[in-house]
């Protein structure tokens, strides 16, 4: 629906360009341009900020001498709310100088220089309730966004750290403009944007209320960008406001017109219980947990993506391992405290017997289906427990068709006396389609059994009515759990461990690859709904884990972090992951912050639609 400036004569027509838009009260005041003069503005008023009504087209801006500015060669306006007065400052085209202008809120149509303002660059913002040590707080930006502070609106001191610089690794790589600043009752929530390829990126970022200089949260992707159809166009930011819990953004757009973005902002998304939100997991200094013993031949190359399943006071992990022949094979080992090896098998618990992962090196081997250099074998196991046993799902590979999921089970007395008599496994994926990272979850939900696969790029899921599969029925993939274009799970996603059961959901960890950085692999979480996992309630906007040590980059594959295995023992999250496709590492967090600080791990829902147009 398009927004109408309703008033005397043909005002779309008439309108050239926006100046700024503010609130004062409940109303949204916009201010602008049009075709029949330069030293005067009109203003526009609003109770929804969309229909606006046409106030008046005699809006003045006087200079330090009492005469009106062309207001053609002004640009960058800010509005703020200081004391019982508003303060516009904007940039002068040919001086260069960032002006102030107050105006009285009984007159909004006059607006009167200040002598002086030195030391803040446009554009900027004045808090309009807060003060620091008793002065005035300011966010400007120049390039990268920083803060001032003054003692009587004129002399500016400004900070030369900036509290906002531009990431090379992120969205916001460009140079960053202040949008807007609005106080909430968390924080200051400060909104920006990034210029990258000419395309403006906003973000938002919040502060402490209490020290202004001190950030505690950053957005991690875009809150919201350009259209396509506006990506070709000039496009220039108006401002942006915030009215009855929404927050609106202005964007002219060139030879259209202005619209109204709506973004709308959920409180209860906006969480900050100290300083900064952390989303992370703790990796235990005495990381790798298991390499690979050149004594034993099948477990001289590799030991990595470990399968991992607490049972009889213990984390029993089944790790993949390879010898110098690249065929892949299960290995045992399990810890009493979780964080330190026990007791270490040196013969596998588990090796290749069927035509389906050949246990003998082929003689042509399908690089494209390769992983981790495995030329066949069993791959990547995943443990989990249903009643009296233990079933393990892993990747069967014979080194020249497509890797399929295959599934075995032993009882729960075997498992634990390390008798290992493995059922018979099968093949549970069809054939002809690459199928990876299959999880079963550990109970049924409304009488179905539920697994999770991987099929590039995203999670699979499937109920199905039995466990008992017999060679001719599959996996059909009915659900799924997409990648996210532009986050850092945006190339491929798959199911890490099988699912733990919390109180808020069931807690996946899973993997991912970043199509901006597609040779790392990095771990996350996320929360499906308990009785229908097919919802997805949380996911972290971040990693939790990133490759960055040294033994996650010096070995078969630098960049690898992949997770196979996760336990709760009381309070405590155990996440088991292969490390450069060569050792077996672990890391930890406080399950209840975890999950806290991952339910409130971004700033809010976002529904961004192009709201209406101003003619």
């Amino acid at each position: 629906m398009p927004v109408q400036i309703r008033g005397p004569g043909k005002i779309g027509r008439s309108l050239v360009r926006s100046l700024g838009i503010f609130k004062y009260g409940n109303k949204i005041y916009l201010s602008f341009l049009s075709r029949t003069t330069q030293d005067t503005f009109s203003l526009a008023v609003s109770d929804n900020g969309f229909d606006f009504e046409l106030l008046s087209t005699e809006g003045v801006i006087y200079s330090a001498n009492r005469e009106k500015i062309d207001l053609s060669q002004t640009s960058s306006y800010r509005f703020s709310r200081v004391d019982h007065l508003f303060l516009a400052t904007f940039l002068h085209k040919e001086t260069k100088v960032c002006l102030p202008n107050l105006a009285k809120m009984n007159n909004l149509l006059e607006w009167e220089a200040l002598p002086t303002l030195s030391g803040l660059p446009c554009p900027a913002i004045i808090l309009p309730e807060i003060k620091s040590g008793g002065e005035y707080v300011a966010y400007c930006a120049e390039g990268s966004l920083k803060i001032a502070f003054s003692k009587n609106l004129s002399a500016w001191q400004i900070q030369d750290e900036p509290l906002l610089s531009p990431r090379s690794d992120h969205y916001d790589s460009g140079p960053l403009t202040l949008e807007s600043v609005i106080p909430t009752q968390t924080g200051i929530l400060l909104l920006y944007h990034s210029l990258v390829d000419k395309i403006p990126l906003v973000g938002a970022a919040i502060f402490d209320r209490a020290d202004p200089d001190v950030l505690l949260w950053r957005s991690s992707e875009p809150l919201w960008k350009p259209i396509p159809q506006w990506q070709s166009k000039e496009i220039i930011h108006v401002g942006t406001v915030e009215l009855s819990g929404k927050i609106i953004s202005y964007w002219q757009v060139a030879d259209e017109g202005i619209y109204a973005i709506t973004y709308l902002l959920h409180q209860n998304d906006i969480s900050i219980q100290s300083k900064s939100i952390s989303l992370s997991l703790n990796k235990l200094k005495t990381n790798p947990l298991i390499t690979p013993k050149p004594e034993n031949s099948w477990e001289a190359f590799t030991t990595f993506n470990p399968a991992a399943i607490y049972e009889d006071g213990r984390v029993h992990i089944l790790y993949r391992a390879q010898g110098h022949d690249y065929v892949s094979a299960v290995g045992y080992a399990n810890s009493a405290d979780g964080l330190t090896i026990t007791d270490r098998h040196d013969q596998p618990c588990y090796i290749p017997k069927e035509k389906f992962e050949e246990s003998g090196r082929p003689t042509k081997v399908v690089a494209a289906f390769m992983s981790g250099g495995g030329f066949g074998g069993c791959e990547d196991p995943r443990l989990t427990r249903i009643g009296d046993k233990i079933y393990m799902t892993y990747v069967a590979f014979n080194g020249y068709s497509e890797p399929r999921i295959a599934l075995t089970s032993i009882s729960v007395a075997d498992f634990l006396n390390h008798r290992w008599f493995w059922e018979k496994p099968i093949l549970i994926s069809p054939p002809g389609v690459i199928d990876k990272s299959a999880v079963i979850f550990p109970e049924t939900i409304n009488g179905k059994y539920v697994i999770l696969h991987r099929v590039f790029p995203n999670i699979l899921l499937d109920f199905v009515d039995s466990l008992e599969f017999d060679g001719t029925t599959w996996l059909k993939g009915e659900y799924q759990i997409a990648i996210r274009p532009d986050h850092w799970d945006s190339r491929k996603i798959g199911a890490g461990a099988p699912p733990l059961k919390t109180a808020d959901g069931w807690l996946l960890i899973y993997y991912s690859v970043d199509e901006r950085d597609d040779r790392r692999y990095k771990i996350g979480a996320m929360l499906l709904d308990l009785t229908d996992p097919r919802k997805v309630l949380y996911r972290a906007n971040n990693p939790i884990l990133e490759p960055n040590e040294r033994y996650e980059n010096e070995g078969f594959k630098a960049g690898v972090a992949y997770p196979c295995g996760a336990v709760i023992i009381g309070e405590t999250l155990f996440v088991y992951y292969g490390a450069a496709d060569t050792v077996v590492c672990v890391a930890t967090a406080h399950l209840p912050d975890f999950l806290n600080n991952l339910k409130h791990s971004h700033l809010a829902k976002l529904e961004p639609a192009l709201i209406r147009k101003i003619k």
